[in-house]
């Protein structure tokens, strides 16, 4: 179903104009299974082809390391040279030592090494034990080498390190070719990266065309695994079933063909095509964990966020806009897809977004576009399956978060055009948990407040109620002191990226939208962070858009991160899913309900229309008119006096059961996260686990 409508997506771009044409080259490509080719080269190489498996979307291999083979290396210190076969072409990563069942860490690639643990160094295993102690006979050398996977719409992907793209491997030895027609004047693009355990050396790159050589391009191995270099060819005249080869010379490994796309040789620039077109560049920024009340606009001081507040006087602002749940993954599902948390599935830590949903990025990548995401990781990640549809996915993780780094990743992407909209979405955690002061993000203020004992999300199951309040209200004006240095930074990076924008061209015809995925408690409700209950200080976000024809304006009616999805969806030219939720923001005119969503072992459920708000945990019970609690934001909008009886709670509960039930109902089965420890720690770092 889901290929279908891409399909259906594709032909339908492709009839309204039918030059210039991209060519995305990963699209369709499948490489030579890896399995054969990983048994010979076992083979050749004297070692067991049975110790070679598939493994997921991998391969599993492993050899015994004789107890002979270790040599003294120092003082505690053990080396064995790297066996030849597959481990001669694995990556640096994906190496494992076994001792029985049990795997030794691996150390890092500098510092000291401490005993029980092993690396890499200059091609050769370094072990260390404790002092008298010789390696056993037991141990196990392992490795995992993988080359990719098809997407569910038929783009074969590629895993680099935090880094996913678009691509085609080509391994040691081998050539990877394909049958692909190619348009007049055309050209090929793309960026190369190796993947090796080879010491630094010469690699050279060639592109054949029907046996002809193109491209002969000379790097270092040790430069190509480090970043990326991006090349070019011109091709030959319009031509129907032309062969491409790929190929390389050099040491063993995987060269990495990145995003490799046919296209015209003139495009221009931004802002600046030499052909018609319709579609405009779209740039989603999301900044997570923002409250609504850090604009001027929603009554923030306008210290806190001038660039922002300049960008909010020529944007479409959503004066009440909220989130669909009050943490990320459910949140940011929900941007992607335009479905409702219930709907989508991935409502806690143990579920992802199912391939079978077809997301905002995949129909705008079928229309034509060239989609990229940098990220911070944690949950806006392929790990929850967020990476459907772009054919780059950058991510940062938690203990090396830099908005800086952020916002070079997406010049970067800017920066490699080839003539095709862009979609980019950039997301940060800048005003995330742990609280960071200034450009240079520095974190000891927050660690000094934990160390006073101010360590909330530890503390407020294990305190009575009343000590909770005393800690909530003397930490809450802390806390929040940081969080705002953190916005006054994030509101920096973004005219940044405005500036950028300008300076491109994008901006003039371009899409700008900026919005958050939740809010931020700082002591309302007795609360602080975000999860748990649905309090309006987590729900209020920003939505701004700057789009043309849209006009700068404030719009009143309540809207929701689902009316993103339709909104770039039309502002694309294409046509809104049936079964989305939300509205073009274009067309709201006249006040509507907002839902958000608690669906983990706790259920809730926020519900709002214009200044009437409800939260009840019996879902099934609105149909007889039952709600948990109402309050009336225009007269207390710190929801601090609960409604008992009230007419019009009854009546909203009873009005919206419906939408609520289809907005609950599942469009596919749940569908397990595999999440490896080191993820799992990281998230428990910035705040989650067992919420």
């Amino acid at each position: 179903m889901k290929r279908a409508f891409l399909v259906l997506v594709l032909a339908l771009a492709g009839c309204s104009d039918p030059a210039p044409r991209w060519v995305p080259l990963a699209r369709g490509y499948r490489p030579a299974p890896l399995l054969p080719l990983v048994q010979r080269w076992q083979r050749e190489a004297g070692m067991d082809p049975a110790r070679v498996s598939e493994r997921l979307a991998g391969v599993q291999v492993s050899t015994p390391l004789a107890r002979g083979g270790w040599q003294p290396a120092g003082a505690g210190l053990w080396r064995h040279a790297l066996p030849d076969g597959a481990f001669a072409h694995g990556a640096p990563g994906f190496l494992s030592l076994a001792r029985g069942k049990a795997s030794l860490a691996r150390a890092p690639d500098e510092g000291q090494l401490p005993p029980g643990r092993f690396r890499l160094e200059n091609g050769a295993l370094v072990l260390a034990l404790p002092a008298g102690e010789e390696p056993p006979d037991e141990l196990v050398l392992e490795q995992r080498l993988e080359q990719g996977r098809a997407s569910e719409e038929g783009v074969w992907q590629l895993r680099l390190g935090q880094e996913f793209a678009n691509g085609i491997p080509i391994w040691h030895g081998e050539t990877s070719a394909l049958t692909v027609d190619l348009p007049a004047a055309s050209v090929l693009r793309g960026s190369l990266r190796f993947l090796s355990r080879a010491p630094d050396a010469a690699l050279t790159f060639r592109v054949r065309l029907d046996g002809e050589q193109l491209l002969e391009r000379t790097a270092r191995s040790g430069e190509l695994a480090a970043r990326a270099l991006e090349f070019h060819c011109e091709l030959a005249e319009a031509r129907e079933g032309a062969r491409l080869e790929l190929a390389f010379d050099g040491p063993p490994g995987c060269l990495l063909v990145l995003n490799p796309v046919v296209g015209p040789r003139a495009f221009g620039s931004y802002g600046a095509r030499p052909f018609a077109r319709a579609q405009p560049d779209i740039v989603l920024f999301l900044a997570d964990t923002f409250r609504a009340d850090n604009l001027a606009v929603h009554g923030g001081d306008p210290r806190w966020t001038p660039h922002l507040n300049r960008f909010a006087q020529q944007a479409l602002v959503c004066a009440n806009a909220r989130s669909n749940a009050a943490w990320t993954l459910p949140s940011v599902a929900s941007l992607l897809t335009g479905f409702a948390p219930g709907q989508h599935t991935a409502n806690d830590m143990e579920f992802l977004l199912p391939d079978r949903l077809v997301t905002l990025a995949e129909r705008l990548a079928a229309a034509g576009y060239r989609t990229g995401a940098v990220t911070d990781a944690a949950f806006v990640s392929p790990n929850f399956g967020l990476d459907q549809g772009f054919e780059l996915f950058l991510t940062n993780e938690s203990s090396a978060w830099d908005l800086d780094w952020t916002l070079a990743r997406a010049r970067e992407f800017l920066a490699a055009d080839d003539g095709r909209p862009v979609f980019l979405l950039l997301h940060t955690y800048r005003t995330h948990i742990p609280y960071r002061v200034g450009a240079e993000e520095d974190r000891a203020p927050y660690a000094a407040l934990q160390a006073e004992g101010y360590t909330m999300l530890e503390r407020r199951e294990a305190l009575p109620p009343e000590e909770w309040r005393a800690l909530v209200a003397a930490a809450a004006p802390r806390f929040a002191e940081l969080y705002r240095a953190g916005v006054q930074d994030l509101d920096r990076g973004f005219g940044e990226l405005l500036g950028e924008l300008e300076r491109l061209g994008l901006a003039r015809e371009g899409v700008v939208l900026f919005t958050s995925d939740h809010g931020e408690a700082l002591g309302e409700n007795d609360d602080i962070f975000h999860a748990g209950e649905l309090w309006d200080s987590k729900l209020r976000i920003p939505l701004l858009v700057r789009a043309p024809g849209l006009g700068a304006r404030v719009l009143a009616p309540s809207a929701t991160l689902l009316d993103v999805a339709p909104t770039l969806a039309r502002l694309a030219g294409l046509t809104p899913a049936p079964d989305w939720l939300g509205q073009d923001l274009a067309s709201v005119k006249d006040e509507r309900p907002a839902l958000a969503f608690r669906l983990q072992d706790v259920v809730q459920l926020a519900l709002v229309e214009g200044t009437h708000k409800l939260l009840t945990a019996d879902l099934d019970g609105l149909e007889q008119g039952r709600f948990g609690s109402a309050y009336d934001l225009g007269a207390d909008p710190r929801e601090e006096h609960a409604l008992a009886q009230v007419a019009w709670a009854a009546e909203l509960a009873r009005r919206n059961a419906t939408l609520v039930r289809r907005a609950r109902d599942g469009l596919a089965d749940p569908v397990g996260a595999l999440i490896h420890p080191d993820v799992e720690k990281a998230l428990k770092d910035i705040g989650y686990g067992g919420r």
